[in-house]
């Protein structure tokens, strides 16, 4: 038989693991979202480079996040 503490614990990595891919879905529509509002508010000559930084900015803060959270951790 499973005691309470565990099946609390299933309960809270349950709960942990369904938040995280909430966010993970918010973020991935955030992203396109911000890409769709470069392109309808900067001239499609621009679009590129307004791009290229977006893109740079979320791989620094991606890599940031990793190499806080996951690599300092071992």
């Amino acid at each position: 038989m499973v005691n309470r503490e565990k099946i609390e614990d299933y309960f809270y990595i349950g709960i942990f693991l369904i938040t995280m891919l909430f966010a993970l879905i918010a973020t991935v529509r955030l992203y396109f979202s911000i890409e769709e509002i470069i392109g309808s508010w900067f001239n499609y000559k621009y679009r590129p480079i307004f791009q290229v930084f977006f893109s740079l900015s979320v791989l620094a803060i991606c890599i940031y996040i990793i190499r806080e959270r996951i690599i300092r951790r071992q």
